[in-house]
């Protein structure tokens, strides 16, 4: 409105593309194409975007560019429409529940039938990350949706949509009316007897069309095919006897339909109808019970909310507000709803419902009494129990559709009563008051309510009489308190859609007013309205459940009536084009203050005849739930009147910015829903042929012969249509050519500083003033336009002098008459300024201007000041000085002249003249805006900042003011607003008001040195606080955040000081406290440094030692981002250096050795882990030298050489039964293998996860032939676990926390053939939870062939990744695969017994610690069952050790640790009973299945641990495991723990230094020694306990001096030699376990020993044994060990449990597949220290201080204890900001650690981290010392110098210098460091800030600046405190500096 501009001829943007792509001819129609603009806010601003259709070809276009193009040549259908519209994004979890309320949580509704939390409504908050925009293209028979991120959806379509409109969610569809049938077959019903109720009605048989009535006629109809492809046999009677003429074919069908997810089915568009539901037993009120209903099928719609109509508001509204508006042309009606959305509940609520129901009929009455009105009754009769249903022609006269059939009726028995039917039936025998939900007349006076009844207001000339229009309902005309008469005077209501607009007939029919009362009994209205939406939401989905018929689609909203009126008709017909009607909306800027109630007007044009409507909408927020303590909002919108408006041709919505108006073609503009006068247009402008800004091509370049200025013939302003409404206030005109000529109107400032300023104003005024505040300034701006020569006479922009306009007409009554006469004559003066005079004067003034800034003011020094004021008064001189700038006189003389202007506009709105309170408002809102503005230093303080204060000193001096004047002295003449600069308006003086809260100006940095000074909390004004002074009624809520929005530094300044007591909080709690109000660091970066001061200093006080107990925001805070342990809560990049982490080894060894020995390639570990592992193990290659040891698929090494007397065919098979014995111990490296590198990859989801085999090839030493083995005896058939335990090795490699392992990864690598790799790899899959995400499906898949392998892989790898879930699914599939789980006589199992030996096992993970008493009594079953064998059919292939060593195994983790609280165990005497397999008798003829039993009972027989039959003791008394150190002189805890009657044994064998000799009678005496050395390892795993692992290594070396100083000639001495082999295994194995993850070298020489065995009498299984102890020693390459945990010790129990194989396809006592267990104890206790700039991970020295007091010195990366038993963990590196972790006071620092391990440290400055200037400086120079091995030490020292040359950095000293330069120790050499990128400021900065301040400072802002930092900085001496931040030197320093400048100037 401030300004028309033509902006040329609009055409789509596309269409050029599409003419030069031949798919529209040269000069195309626009028939050819439609096209639509849309506006799309995103960021800051709003984006134009256009949508152009042709019938084959959809063009989407964004400003001047074309985004996509959609092609349909191939669809074979043409296209109808295309929109833009939102979706929820197809990644949510579900639809968004309930666009009617808003709230960031779900709630449950509370309900009758069913409890609050059954009710889930879950209502959500709409956030712009849950809706995604997409186009939508609609076809005839389907329609094309492209989501604009990229995906798209097809969808098929049940019939053809009219037209599509774009909904907040969606899209609504109107679908496309059929064309008119022929005559009915059949004839009319005959009309009905006279005294009945049905012959009252109007001879019409339009009431057929009321889906209302064939809704509820056919509500009970089971299975009723969709409407869209078939009628029932019950409609097509119904429709036969009943149909008229003129009837149209689909009237039952709904019109609207809602689209509002690509991936769920259509829903409709209902209105619901609401009647009490039967009173239950108790109960003193009946619920409401909900139908819904389709709308008419003549309701067209004209207008749908795009979005949510509060948006534009700017009130924080919790609800959403959703509008639509329809025309019914068959009555000639208009109606607007209250549309919302609903969404369906979930199953388990709706069965509660259910359950509820079915409890309330079961309580209700017996005796019942009815009404039953027939053909003539008019008395009460007693409803038949037969279920007969009333019908308009009486009981029996004809059975309407859905009616149950009675026993007299043809085909009675024909269908049988569906449950709904038979549950009223027995429902109203039951309760007399009950009313079936399908029954068309309601019992008793209960009548339905439906939403269209809230307001009826039709007229009579145009509705017609009659009770029985389109879609009416019956309702009670008898008895009741809502009686209903027949005859007689009584107001007519409407009903149903098809019948909202009939009424009843009487003497008088008049109308009804349900909205008359509103006011009067507004809030029982408003809270039936809100139970009416509640039971929409309550009701949703009840029908599918309660057995009723299911609807054709969902319902998903719902609309409720506001209001109706007759359509004018202009002529005969009434246009029905679908833009004949025009609708827009308005809402509401300034909600009510009292009620914080909002308005909205809905502007309705009628085309044809120029009328113009505006219907006023009052909006009220409710709560939805009452009953919760926390329950959303919704929006109820209430109609609250109506007024027609001028006529005029055309309307149209604009919006610039914030700021929306409606533009009413040329009557005007309204801005306001208050006003009733539009606001005048200014002159508008000559419509151009181009756009004179707009970038134009070649190709689309015009001739040369036409200029861009070409202006056009105006159009008739008769025809044109205004369409197209775009940003920034751009519409078109549509002329009756067809030529759309682009317009723009300027609604708002440019200048966003002007816009602030406007809403300044609008928050402190009054609030009529405060409405008209956006049309004032338009008007001025329009004046402006009209007038530039105005602008001549300031350097002001126009924006601003419409502003200053603005707030002078509401002063300018202040302004007496000389003034106003001198002000006339300044008009009149300027109004012969010349436009080249005008330009002159203006470069002048701002050239004057120029040179009175600081930085130019030194050429003006020499020049004369002229001291002479220059103003205009009722006193002096009525003539301006010249030079001076005019913007305060040329600002009060158009204020005057807009007096005059519009006068009739000011008339209409009021008086706007302020009052002297309301001025005095006015002043110290813009004075505080003002002062805001300091506050930030990025503001502009320049010209802004000295117009505004000339503003405020203006208004100052009218009000008499002195303090606020431009006087000489007063604070605004030095602001600024002195009359050497300025030209000001004076009037006479007058007695001046009373200033309220400050007698005089201000400012802020005065307050805050106040604060300093007397240590005050007072809160400086805000801008709320100065709109409610004096104010009758506090300002609403949206005004009040509009304020604080306005003023925030100040707010938040205020706030710090309200709470800290005047800043005499301690820092921490300062710091806590700037958290909590908003302070960061970006906010404290734009301070000014004295308010700053404070803030910083209480953030370097708490950097070094922040406490433990701090949140992540108060961590970053203060800088010390490295403190945050929680992965979710850090930001962080990772290098993209990490990869070259750790340097190889550059000494000589290293080198030399690399040239014989190619180092390892650790291609299979991730670079972080290699890099981790390096720091760990730098001293030496042990890990190097582990890993190629179990690297079982490389070529082989062994030695064999030649012996004298042996032969070349001698020495030839000697190394090929060598390479025999290497071979057997390749095939058992992969367990081994997998532990080194468990958990360090991450698979390329993209490509083939490789399964590497085994390597034929062997290295024969010393000659360094290459032999290789014969691949016949390495096949998967002949080594088929050797290959499993390979797959399980690769997968065991990939990250538990990798993303994407799903059914898509394992179908992708899944073999064609099912092999013993790939079933290895689901087995590793599962123990690392990634089977979870695996589909059912695919399971069957692969058990379907009955793999072994597979099987067995699968089962157990789904058990792991579901422990202890009970799954149902997992379950059944693990229970076919298990006889003694199949029911009795099921048919025998095809499945191998290893198979069922793994399914035992799965479910003991499955069913893990839940004390499952089936399953336990299952397991027990299977460990005792004692069917003796049939000698001739041999033992039992199935029950042998190993399957009930794992059903014992099963039964222990069931109840793992649970022998003390058996729970539902009791009465099965669980441990008796396997105490009596475990050590009681046996029967003799059973004793070989005792045997094979015990085992497994000794292991589930442990109450803490799983343990063999010599453990059982030791693991009862677990505590009682305490190992004994040395020097204590006594007896290890083996020795001492001996058997009485072997400890002089052992001490003799030991004695005798293994001359010993071997015999059977020392096996049991092995067996203990190797039993206690085994409870010991398990009761130090993963400690690294010296004296334990020197205590097993003792027996270790007993062990192999008793082995090698015996020969073993007899079998006798084989024996106990065999006993004392697989002892050392288990020794071994168990001293490995104490060291896991260490890499101990000592214990890795007696593993390598081991390995090294390569001869006939070393089995495949002691191989296996050893290479799981080398696996266990470098667990994870270091970085993980062995926890002690039940469920880890009960998983080391059966992985390592010490009878192993005797090859390759031994299972009959161990399944070898548990021998991978060990996952479960594996725990990632490795600490790494990374620098948070490069994110490398370094060596640093730590404290652990455990929980008994005691203090461990670890150098990280390292193993840290058992995590319970840690306290805290420090670092020790004066080099580094220090870091806590608190596991003890903090227990997220515990779970992140138990995450991630990873603790960041950050460089911290040498003055920081060293107490001393002197030890910091040198510290400085030792980081830039030249010897120091870095490769960029020379660009440093050549920086350093360069750095120190400059004069700015001549005075900082070497520390200083560092936090500028970061140290080459630390993160020079990586240009990705954060020291380089991060933009946070520096103390060095502050300082030279500061510095210039004091030295050539001139601003008044920076001289006070100075002057709090002194006042900080001497409060902060007086209490004794050091200022660490800027330190008390620089201080001084700053103060000689000012006290010099002091000296200096005065001089």
């Amino acid at each position: 409105m401030a300004g028309i501009t033509s902006l040329g001829v609009h055409t789509p943007v596309a269409l050029p593309y599409l003419i030069a792509e031949g798919l529209l001819p040269h000069e195309p129609k626009t028939g050819l194409y439609s096209w639509e603009t849309y506006v799309f806010t995103e960021g800051q601003g709003d984006v134009e975007e256009e949508v152009l259709a042709t019938k084959d070809c959809v063009v989407w276009s964004q400003g001047d560019f074309i985004r996509n193009v959609f092609r349909f040549d191939l669809e074979g259908e043409d296209v109808i429409q295309a929109i833009l519209t939102k979706f929820p994004s197809c990644g949510d979890a579900g639809p968004e529940q309930g666009a009617n309320a808003k709230t960031g949580k779900s709630y449950l509704g509370p309900g009758r039938d069913a409890g609050p939390s059954d009710l889930a409504t879950g209502f959500q908050e709409e956030t712009p990350r849950s809706l995604e925009r997409a186009l939508v293209v609609f076809l005839k028979t389907k329609a094309h949706i492209y989501f604009l991120h990229g995906t798209n959806h097809v969808l098929d379509l049940p019939f053809e949509v009219a037209r599509a409109f774009p909904a907040p969610r969606g899209a609504i569809l109107q679908r496309k009316a059929s064309a008119l049938s022929s005559s009915p077959p059949t004839p009319q019903m005959p009309a009905a007897p006279p005294n009945s109720f049905f012959s009252q009605l109007h001879p019409s048989s339009s009431y057929l069309q009321s889906p209302t009535l064939i809704k509820s006629f056919g509500s009970t109809q089971p299975n009723r095919p969709s409407p869209l492809t078939g009628k029932s046999r019950l409609d097509a009677l119904f429709k036969d006897v009943l149909g008229s003429p003129n009837q149209r074919a689909d009237d039952e069908l709904a019109p609207l339909y809602t689209l509002t997810n690509p991936l769920s089915e259509l829903g409709v568009v209902t209105y619901s109808l609401q009647h009490p539901k039967p009173r239950l037993s108790g109960k003193t009120k009946p619920g409401m019970s909900v139908e819904f209903e389709p709308l008419d099928s003549a309701e067209t719609v004209v207008y749908l909310s795009p979005i949510d109509e509060l948006k534009s508001s700017q009130g924080h509204s919790q609800g959403s507000l959703m509008l639509l508006v329809t025309t019914n042309y068959d009555m000639q009606m208009c109606t607007i709803w209250h549309a919302w959305y609903i969404d369906e509940k979930s199953l388990s609520s709706l069965l509660k419902q259910r359950a509820a129901h079915k409890a309330a009929k079961a309580r209700r009455r017996s005796s019942f009494l009815s009404v039953n009105i027939g053909t003539g009754a008019t008395t009460p009769a007693v409803r038949h129990r037969d279920g007969t249903r009333e019908s308009f022609a009486g009981a029996g006269s004809i059975r309407l559709p859905g009616e149950p059939s009675v026993a007299h009726q043809p085909g009675a028995s024909s269908r049988k009563p569906t449950r709904q039917e038979e549950e009223e039936v027995m429902a109203s025998q039951m309760d007399p008051d009950y009313r079936p939900s399908a029954s068309q007349q309601a019992a008793r006076d209960s009548r339905r309510i439906s939403s269209l009844n809230t307001d009826v207001r039709a007229s009579q000339h145009n509705v017609t009489a009659s009770f029985g229009g389109p879609g009416a309902r019956r309702n009670a005309s008898f008895g009741g308190p809502n009686e209903r008469k027949s005859f007689g005077h009584r107001k007519s209501r409407g009903s149903t859609p098809g019948s909202i607009y009939s009424r009843s007939l009487g003497p008088d029919d008049d109308l009804m007013d349900l909205d008359s009362s509103m006011d009067a009994d507004g809030e029982e209205t408003l809270e039936s309205i809100v139970r009416h939406i509640r039971a929409t939401f309550k009701a949703v989905g009840a029908g599918n459940i309660f057995g009723g018929a299911g609807d054709d689609f969902k319902r998903e909203l719902v609309v409720r009536k506001l209001h109706s009126f007759p359509l004018a008709s202009a002529g005969s017909n009434l246009d029905r084009h679908a833009n004949s009607i025009r609708v827009v909306t308005l809402m509401g800027t300034s909600p009510h203050p009292r009620t914080e109630d909002q308005g909205l007007n809905v502007y309705i044009h009628q085309k044809q005849a120029k009328e113009l409507m505006c219907f006023r909408i009052k909006i009220k927020q409710r709560s939805l739930w009452p009953e919760m303590p926390v329950s959303p909002s919704i929006t109820i919108p209430i109609f609250s009147g109506e007024m027609k408006l001028e006529q005029c041709n055309d309307i149209v919505k604009l919006r610039h910015d914030s700021v929306e108006a409606v533009l009413l073609g040329d009557r005007g503009l309204i801005f306001s829903i208050d006003d009733r006068k539009p606001c005048n247009l200014p002159k508008p402008a000559p419509y151009k042929m181009y756009n004179a800004l707009a970038m134009y091509s070649i190709e689309t370049s015009v001739d040369r012969d036409i200029g861009r200025n070409r202006v056009l013939e105006e159009p008739l302003r008769s025809g044109l249509s205004l369409v197209n409404a775009g940003s920034n206030g751009r519409f078109d005109e549509r002329a009756s050519n067809g030529v759309h000529h682009r317009r723009q109107l300027q609604l708002r400032p440019k200048d966003d500083f002007v816009v602030r300023l406007l809403e300044v104003c609008q928050s402190v005024l009054p609030i009529r003033q405060s409405k008209a505040i956006p049309t004032l300034w338009c008007l001025s701006h329009a004046l402006l336009l009209d007038r530039p020569y105005y602008l001549g006479r300031t350097t002001a922009s126009m924006d601003w002098v419409a502003f200053a306009t603005t707030v002078f007409v509401l002063v300018i009554h202040m302004v007496d008459e000389r003034a106003r006469a001198a002000l006339h004559v300044s008009n009149v003066a300027a109004s012969k300024i010349s436009a080249k005079s005008s330009s002159q004067l203006r470069q002048t003034l701002y050239g004057r201007q120029l040179m009175q800034k600081s930085t130019w003011s030194w050429m003006d020094e020499d020049r004369p000041r002229s001291s002479k004021a220059s103003t205009i008064s009722s006193q002096g001189s009525d003539k301006p000085s010249k030079g001076k700038d005019q913007f305060a006189i040329t600002a009060a003389t158009l204020a005057v002249l807009l007096q005059q202007l519009a006068a009739s506009w000011i008339s209409s709105h009021g008086s706007l003249a302020l009052s002297s309170s309301d001025a005095m408002r006015l002043i110290i809102g813009l004075h505080i805006f003002r002062e805001e503005q300091k506050l930030c230093t990025l503001s502009s303080n320049g010209q802004d900042s000295d117009l505004l204060a000339l503003v405020i000193a203006q208004l100052g001096t009218w009000h008499s003011l002195s303090p606020w004047s431009h006087e000489t002295g007063q604070y605004y003449e030095l602001e600024g607003a002195s009359e050497e600069r300025w030209s000001f308006v004076r009037t006479v003086d007058r007695l001046p008001p009373q200033m309220p809260l400050m007698d005089e100006p201000v400012g802020v940095f005065h307050w805050f040195e106040h604060a300093l000074d007397v240590q005050s909390a007072e809160r400086y004004p805000t801008l709320n606080v100065i709109a409610n002074l004096g104010a009758e009624m506090s300002s609403s809520k949206a005004r009040n955040e509009l304020a604080v929005q306005l003023t925030p530094r100040i707010s938040k300044l205020s706030d710090m000081l309200e709470a800290t007591s005047g800043l005499n909080a301690s820092s921490t709690t300062t710091v806590e406290l700037m958290a909590k109000h908003g302070i960061t660091i970006e906010f404290m970066e734009t301070l000014p440094d004295a308010i700053a001061a404070p803030f910083r200093e209480a953030i370097v006080r708490c950097e070094r030692e922040p406490p433990t107990t701090w949140s992540s925001k108060l961590l970053a805070l203060v800088g010390r981002e490295d403190l945050i342990v929680d992965v979710n809560d850090r930001y962080i990049t990772p290098s993209k250096s990490v990869a070259t982490i750790a340097g190889a080894p550059r000494d000589v060894q290293s080198v030399c050795h690399a040239l014989e020995h190619h180092p390892y390639n650790a291609r299979t570990k991730e670079a972080s882990r290699h890099a981790v592992s390096q720091l760990i193990f730098h001293k030496d290659r042990r890990l190097i030298e582990a890993t190629s040891l179990m690297h079982f698929n490389s070529i082989q090494v062994a030695e064999c050489p030649k012996q004298p007397d042996w032969s070349d065919a001698h020495h030839f098979e000697q190394q090929r039964k060598m390479m025999q014995w290497v071979t057997v111990r390749m095939i058992a490296l992969p367990a081994g293998n997998a532990m080194i590198h468990y958990d360090c990859q991450t698979p390329l989801l993209t490509d083939k996860y490789h399964l590497p085999g085994f390597s034929s090839a062997c290295l024969m030493q010393p000659m360094g032939h290459t032999l290789t083995t014969d691949r016949s005896g390495l096949t998967e058939e002949k080594v088929n676990w050797a290959y499993f335990h390979a797959g399980v090795s690769v997968g065991l490699r990939i990250s538990r926390n990798v993303q994407g392992i799903d059914t898509s990864w394992v179908a992708f690598n899944k073999p064609n053939e099912l092999t013993n790799r790939h079933a290895g790899l689901l087995l590793a899959l599962g123990l690392g939870g990634h089977l979870r995400h695996l589909a059912k499906w695919l399971s069957f898949k692969y058990l379907t062939p009955k793999h072994t392998m597979t099987s067995v892989g699968l089962l157990l790898g789904l058990s792991a990744s579901y422990m202890g879930t009970m799954d149902s699914l997992i379950t059944r599939m693990l229970s076919v695969h298990i006889t003694m789980m199949l029911p009795p006589g099921a048919a025998e199992l095809n499945v191998s017994p290893i198979t069922q030996t793994a399914g035992l096992m799965g479910i003991g993970l499955l069913y893990y610690n839940t004390q499952h008493r089936r399953m336990s009594e299952i397991m027990l079953s299977e460990v005792e069952h004692m069917e003796l064998e049939d000698p001739d059919s041999g033992p039992d292939p199935l029950r042998d050790e190993s399957y009930r060593l794992a059903a014992g195994f099963a039964l222990g983790y069931i109840n793992l640790g649970k022998g003390k609280n058996l729970r539902g165990l009791h009465g099965m005497y669980l441990p008796e009973r396997l105490l009596a397999i475990a050590v009681g008798p046996r029967p003799v003829n059973a004793v070989h299945i005792f045997d094979r039993a015990t085992a497994g009972a000794v292991v589930a027989l442990a109450p803490d641990m799983l343990m063999l039959r010599a453990m059982t003791k030791h693991v009862i008394l677990w505590d009682g495991i305490v190992v004994n150190e040395p020097s204590s002189g006594a007896p290890g805890w083996i020795q001492a723990n001996l058997p009485v009657c072997y400890k002089t044994r052992f001490e003799y064998i030991t004695a005798s230094s293994g001359r010993h000799p071997l015999k059977s009678a020392d096996v049991p005496f092995f067996n203990i020694v190797t039993g206690l050395a085994w409870a010991l390892s398990l009761k130090y795993a993963g400690s690294g306990n010296t004296h334990a692992r020197e205590e097993i290594l003792s027996v270790l070396n007993y062990f192999y001096m008793v082995k090698g100083g015996a020969d073993a000639y007899y079998y006798d001495a084989k024996l106990a030699r065999s006993t004392v082999r697989r002892c050392i295994d288990v020794l071994a194995l168990a001293a490995a376990t104490v060291m896991a993850g260490t890499g101990d070298l000592q214990t890795f020489r007696y593993l390598r020993r081991l390995h090294g065995r390569t001869d006939p009498e070393t089995p495949y299984g002691s191989h296996f044994a050893a290479h799981l102890a080398i696996g266990v020693l470098f667990l994870g390459g270091g970085t993980y060990t062995l926890g002690t945990s039940d469920l880890a010790v009960a998983s080391m129990i059966c992985a390592f449990y010490p009878l192993f194989p005797t090859d390759v396809y031994d299972n009959h006592v161990h399944l070898q597949a548990f021998r991978h267990l060990w996952v479960f104890a594996a725990e990632a206790r490795c600490l790494v220290v990374e620098e948070i700039d490069t994110h490398r991970p370094i060596s640093m020295p730590i404290i652990v201080m455990l929980t008994s007091g005691a203090t461990k010195a670890l150098t990280a990366p390292c193993l840290l204890p058992d995590l319970d038993t840690i306290a805290t963990v420090q670092t020790n590196d004066p080099a580094y900001w220090g870091v806590t972790l608190d596991f003890s006071s903090n227990p997220s620092h515990l779970a992140a650690f138990r995450k991630t391990q990873r603790v960041f440290v950050r460089r911290c400055p040498a003055s920081e981290a060293h107490n001393s200037v002197f030890s910091s400086t040198l510290a400085a120079l030792n980081s830039n010392n030249p010897l120091a091995p870095s490769s960029n030490n020379n660009d440093k020292q050549w920086q350093t110098t360069l750095l120190t040359s400059l004069p700015t950095f001549k005075d900082l000293d070497k520390a200083d210098l560092e936090l500028i330069l970061p140290p080459s120790a630390g993160a020079a050499g990586n240009v990705h460091s954060a020291l380089f990128t991060d933009e946070r400021g520096t103390v060095v900065d502050d300082r030279l800030a500061l510095t210039r301040s004091a030295m050539f400072g001139r601003e008044r802002d920076e001289l006070w600046n100075l002057r709090v930092l002194f006042a900080w900085a001497e409060r902060a001496r007086e209490s004794g405190e050091d200022m660490r931040w800027l330190g008390e030197e620089v201080v001084e320093e700053l103060r000689a500096r000012v006290e010099e400048r002091r000296r200096v100037m005065g001089g």
